[in-house]
């Protein structure tokens, strides 16, 4: 399953938008990458690949396999140094535009593979590079891959993978970060003890920062008495998708009712798991009055109301994105030691775990520089 949707994901940017998904910058999205420009990124990214290998004294070699390929454009690149290139990618649309951008039609072969075994024979490669791919697999799809990309490589031969590691965004970020604005038109006010209800909150981003949802920020909620906090943890909604400073999402969140009669506040607030709530930096949350009061009922929260608009304050609003099947690329890491058992295992030398920042500033990221014994 896993697979099967990695593989609907690319096929899919590869026809929508196929230099972006390569080099995702935010301007270059929905095709305003100039491809000039474009391939010459990878230029780039070979001559210093290039230059750090020869740091350890070793290089790709005469023939190189490209995993991950794209649309070629560190296949291009390698072709200036090497005297064959192989690149393979799971996504035919991906394979085709790369065979249509081929600079070095005689140097360069394009490969459609299934995901799982490289169509190549065992050490049949000098070397292997893969850059910005492996990040967007579930674990077993990357480890499937790092082990026929080893495979692939002879005795002797050199692979530059990189990988990320694991997420930074577990840690506490500015205040700035955490300040939002919610309206929750359809809360119940008046509950029976221990009973549930599901309503629909209106989350505004009113920081100058982009939520991430990498971060694992939940909405959440607290019940109170008389201002003291009587049940610090209830319902939680999870953020999906990034929001930008200044838009507004709807998140449907179930509460459950305090079990004693009385009259309570129900306060809503955002929570970044494992780091803290946004109250306690200084966010302002929002307080609902509710009545508990009555014969308590069997636990069955109320159906979500029908989405309705959310009244907001005036705020400057980007216009609303279109689906696009980048908002489906996912984000993983296998963690540094792991990993060098696992080359160990393989017979592979780490001559070197590089970390950069090519996965962006939420992921801990290296690049291995590995020989096969």
């Amino acid at each position: 399953m896993a697979l099967d949707e990695l593989k609907n994901t690319w096929e899919s940017l590869g026809t929508v938008d196929p230099f972006w998904a390569v080099v995702s910058d935010p301007s270059r999205r929905d095709g305003r990458w100039d491809v000039a420009e474009f391939m010459a990124t990878g230029k780039e990214t070979v001559a210093r690949v290039v230059e750090t290998l020869a740091g350890f004294e070793v290089s790709l070699g005469e023939r190189v396999l490209d995993f991950g390929c794209g649309v070629g454009r560190l296949s291009n690149a390698l072709a200036e140094y090497a005297d064959s290139v192989v690149g393979v990618d799971i996504a035919a649309s991906m394979i085709d535009r790369a065979k249509d951008l081929s600079r070095f039609p005689d140097k360069i072969e394009f490969v459609r593979y299934d995901g799982q075994t490289l169509p190549f024979e065992t050490g049949s490669f000098d070397g292997a590079l893969s850059l910005l791919v492996l990040q967007h697999g579930r674990p077993e799809v990357q480890l499937r891959c790092l082990l026929e990309l080893q495979r692939v490589v002879r005795p002797g031969g050199v692979l530059l993978v990189q990988i990320p590691s694991r997420p930074l965004l577990q840690r506490l970020l500015p205040a700035e970060t955490y300040r939002m604005r919610l309206a929750a038109p359809h809360a119940p006010q008046r509950l029976t003890p221990g009973e549930q209800a599901t309503f629909t909150v209106g989350v505004t981003n009113v920081s100058n920062v982009r939520w991430q949802a990498a971060a694992v920020f939940q909405l959440g909620n607290h019940w109170l008495a008389d201002g003291v906090q009587l049940v610090r943890d209830d319902g939680r909604a999870l953020l999906k998708t990034d929001v930008e400073p200044g838009a507004s999402i709807e998140l449907p969140i179930t509460v459950t009712a305090p079990e004693s009669p009385g009259r309570y506040e129900l306060e809503l607030d955002f929570v970044h798991e494992l780091v803290t709530w946004w109250k306690d930096t200084g966010a302002e949350t929002l307080r609902i009055p509710v009545t508990v009061a009555g014969t308590a009922q069997p636990a069955q929260a109320r159906p979500v109301e029908p989405t309705t608009e959310i009244p907001t304050e005036p705020i400057p609003q980007p216009e609303a994105p279109s689906e696009h099947p980048g908002d489906a690329i996912e984000m993983h890491g296998l963690h540094i030691d792991f990993l060098r058992q696992l080359f160990e295992y393989c017979g592979t030398e780490v001559l070197a775990a590089i970390e950069d920042g090519s996965a962006g500033e939420e992921w801990e990221n290296y690049s291995y520089v590995l020989r096969r014994r």
